[in-house]
């Protein structure tokens, strides 16, 4: 009992441990927006393309809403399950945050 104990606090650690790690990189936290500027795109985002990337894969990149739009097209492709409501969310929030032209 006390190895599962021992495993299950381990888990424990390393979700919290990667979870910060993100929060650190990218601001990005799940739950509600922080602020009606953020809007519903860094909330999807956070559910739905954590699921299979950490930020660090992205989070260097500079793209238009365009260019956002065309990866997160690609992803669909591939089987990640959005809708085009959700991908427009998505790649306003990433062109305003991560675009080519920063506030």
């Amino acid at each position: 009992m006390s190895a599962l104990i021992r495993a299950a606090a381990l888990l424990l650690c390393v979700t919290i441990v990667a979870s910060t790690q993100v929060v650190a990189e990218t601001g990005l936290q799940a739950g509600p927006p922080a602020t009606a500027a953020d809007g519903p795109g860094k909330e999807i985002l956070t559910r739905k393309c954590f699921q299979c990337h950490q930020a660090s894969m992205w989070s260097s990149l500079r793209q238009d809403q365009k260019a956002w739009e065309s990866v997160l097209y690609r992803m669909v492709g591939r089987g990640a399950l959005c809708t085009e409501a959700e991908i427009s969310a998505m790649a306003a929030f990433l062109a305003q945050t991560r675009g080519t032209k920063l506030p």
